[in-house]
């Protein structure tokens, strides 16, 4: 699933993923996050059922119109089923940001 979020000034979302069908995991399986920003001041914090990946820390830097590097810029775990991922998105900086994010799952 590859899909973008536009953030205003300040704003932020706890989870980009709520409502897509994958925010809660089927079956067990690795799973693996990214993201890329079209400017500094993006924060990101993704999780995994328990497992915490990022912590507030700063999403990687693209043009929007590039694709995450596989396997570069990507946070892997091994979710169970009925695990929910999260990807929390925050903007600090003083103008809209455009923030890719690319979820997959390869069941175990």
């Amino acid at each position: 699933m590859l899909f973008s979020v536009s953030l205003a000034t300040g704003l932020s979302t706890p989870n980009a993923l709520s409502g897509s069908a994958f925010e809660f995991v089927q079956d067990p399986s690795t799973v693996e996050i990214a993201t890329l920003t079209d400017a500094a001041g993006v924060l990101q914090t993704i999780s995994s059922g328990p497992d915490i990946l990022a912590e507030e820390s700063p999403v990687q830097i693209a043009t929007v119109n590039n694709l995450p590097k596989y396997p570069d810029d990507f946070f892997t775990d091994e979710a169970d089923e009925g695990d929910r991922l999260k990807v929390g998105l925050r903007n600090t900086s003083a103008g809209t940001r455009t923030i890719i994010v690319e979820v997959r799952t390869e069941p175990l």
